[in-house]
């Protein structure tokens, strides 16, 4: 079987360059080829709730979904933690576009596929860090019930598309200079790499495709399985296929 798989692309606004890379990696002879695409979370910077005026905000990225379930593609999609509460979002999709079979499309907070001998593991990454209490707070508020009924049921879109265009600029600057030396990244890629040998012990696979760190590495473990993580996609520009058990990174320039 063949696999690609992207995460952290952080779509901000219709035509901006990580929608553009997004649209590349959608169209990508690879990705066309694949048996299963998976977008492993926060493939937009913020989209929270089941509002429809998505479909036109994001437009090409929707027709491009709904040529690739056109195709018989397979598409799973795990949230992130800046696009969550959509699973109603995507139930909308599908009863606009009645003529899809919705059963191509899955949502789940992970993924498990055995391939070519090999057990693999695709999640977004975020439940797997260690060392981030902060953070563990923040994703047990967004995940709550009441914030869950308030994002699908009150959450104005035109409240979620304020915050998000104010944070636009502001967000790009930090992650410009966040990534922009190999040496701040290197606790973060090393706390990644502790956080899955300790989830292997409990939970075996061969392969971990992992996003959220934005730390893009290819971690060959003593204990006999492969961490591999695409890291921020608007850096690295690249994807992960895994095509009979062998992973690789393909260039989206």
């Amino acid at each position: 079987m063949k696999f690609s798989a992207i995460s952290d692309v952080h779509v901000k606004v219709s035509g901006d360059n990580a929608e553009n890379l997004l649209l590349s990696f959608l169209r990508h002879p690879d990705v066309q080829s694949s048996d299963v695409i998976f977008l492993l979370g926060d493939i937009f910077d913020l989209m929270i709730g089941p509002h429809s005026q998505y479909f036109a905000r994001f437009q090409n990225y929707f027709t491009e979904l709904k040529k690739l379930l056109e195709n018989g593609k397979r598409i799973c999609y795990v949230e992130g933690n800046h696009d969550f509460h959509i699973i109603n979002l995507y139930k909308k999709f599908f009863q606009v576009h009645k003529d899809l079979d919705h059963s191509l499309f899955k949502m789940a907070p992970t993924f498990t596929y055995e391939d070519a001998g090999k057990k693999i593991f695709f999640a977004h990454g975020d439940t797997i860090e260690l060392n981030n209490p902060s953070y563990k707070v923040f994703k047990a508020i967004v995940t709550s019930p009441p914030l869950r009924f308030y994002a699908n049921n009150l959450m104005p879109h035109f409240l979620i598309k304020g915050v998000g265009e104010y944070s636009a600029e502001k967000s790009r600057k930090r992650n410009n200079k966040r990534y922009s030396t190999e040496a701040d990244l290197t606790p973060v890629k090393e706390n990644f790499r502790f956080s899955i040998e300790t989830y292997h012990r409990r939970h075996p696979h061969d392969i971990y495709v992992l996003g959220h760190s934005h730390v893009k590495d290819y971690y060959e473990s003593d204990n006999g399985f492969l961490y591999v993580n695409n890291g921020y996609a608007q850096h690295t520009r690249t994807f992960i296929c895994i095509e009979n058990g062998k992973v690789s990174f393909k260039n989206l320039d």
